[in-house]
């Protein structure tokens, strides 16, 4: 098979897994199924253990030697360490933050933080996770710091990962999407003492209580 091909295969297999993995579909510790992956695209193994070499690289799979590949598992531990680097760039970014770069992104920000309320209303998660995660990526660019946006992009998938495994009650979620557009009145007003405040509990809020749930 030309190698343009299995590329493309491999591309189309890295984005169906990750999307069921960001989406709950396939969650932490289950086994990646190589075989029938092969079957359903009508390929050999290779473009399959291409996209899951990826998905090792991206963090969202490890692969046991001589063995099969498995759904990453966010331990407790990870969990609070991802909290804490979270909290300090992203407070560092409120700091950054000033009122023209804020009137630059405060469109996009609100678009963001409209499409998880409305996700919320209608019950689907895939895509609250997916438009928070945006939300908290644009806060970041406000900050016109491109070390900054690199690491936080990098940190993303992780990220994303977290918000599945915490398995958070609809009304606590609720709550928690109800804070974006607070901080964003913060920021407006030039309260970031405050804004960095509310951003500690939106991000560590009771992380390691509801981790793991389902992977009990």
């Amino acid at each position: 098979m030309p190698k343009c091909i299995q590329n493309s295969l491999s591309d189309q297999v890295y984005t169906m897994l990750k999307d069921q993995i960001l989406s709950g579909q396939l969650k932490g510790g289950m086994k990646i199924p190589e075989e029938s992956l092969a079957e359903q695209f009508g390929v050999s193994r290779t473009p399959i253990r291409e996209a899951i070499r990826r998905l090792a690289e991206y963090g969202l799979v490890t692969i046991k030697p001589r063995s099969h590949a498995v759904v990453s598992i966010i331990s407790p531990q990870e969990a609070d360490d991802i909290a804490k680097v979270r909290v300090s760039l992203e407070q560092l970014a409120i700091d950054s933050i000033d009122e023209d770069s804020y009137a630059e992104h405060v469109k996009e920000l609100s678009r963001y933080a409209a499409d998880c309320q409305y996700a919320m209303g209608i019950g689907d998660r895939a895509t609250v996770f997916e438009q928070d995660s945006l939300f908290h990526l644009a806060l970041i660019k406000a900050s016109r710091n491109s070390a900054l946006i690199s690491i936080c992009e990098r940190l993303d998938a992780k990220i994303q990962q977290l918000r599945i495994a915490q398995n958070l009650p609809e009304d606590e979620l609720s709550y928690y999407l109800g804070q974006h557009a607070q901080m964003m009145s913060l920021l407006k007003n030039g309260e970031k003492e405050a804004c960095k405040h509310m951003l500690y509990e939106h991000i560590t809020h009771d992380l390691t209580s509801h981790l793991g749930k389902d992977n009990a």
